[in-house]
């Protein structure tokens, strides 16, 4: 039961981080802004995948404490925890050396979701 919570984790996470890359891609050729000292491949490719091997390790332990109420209450705790991670990127000083720091939380808010938005897509695909 645990290894289909943990290819969950794992496919959820790299799909995660195939969004966030793509976007960063896109944001940078709309903004022309490079934030890839503070965002790059690896800060996102990493940070996906243990936030989303975190979501299914937590998932599974919610399902034997809780039962059939822990896929609520742990889509709730997600839900909740993924709005408040939006302080994270909006609350960080950046260098001075980088350009157009207001245009941050506009690349790093969005890839604040993907995680969260990635498990519940393929959630369906992993029924234990």
């Amino acid at each position: 039961m645990f290894r289909s919570h943990f290819y969950h984790g794992f496919v959820s996470g790299i799909m995660a981080a195939v969004a966030a890359i793509i976007y960063n891609r896109i944001y940078y050729f709309a903004t022309q802004s490079d934030f890839s000292g503070i965002i790059n491949f690896g800060t996102i490719v990493s940070t996906s995948l243990v936030v989303c091997m975190i979501f299914s390790i937590c998932y599974y332990f919610y399902l034997i404490i809780f039962k059939k109420k822990g896929i609520v209450y742990f889509h709730m705790v997600i839900s909740i925890m993924s709005f408040a991670a939006v302080i994270i990127p909006i609350s960080v000083s950046l260098p001075l050396s980088v350009k157009n720091p207001e245009l941050f939380p506009g690349l790093a808010v969005p890839i604040v979701f993907f995680p969260a938005l990635s498990w519940f897509t393929f959630k369906p695909l992993f029924n234990e």
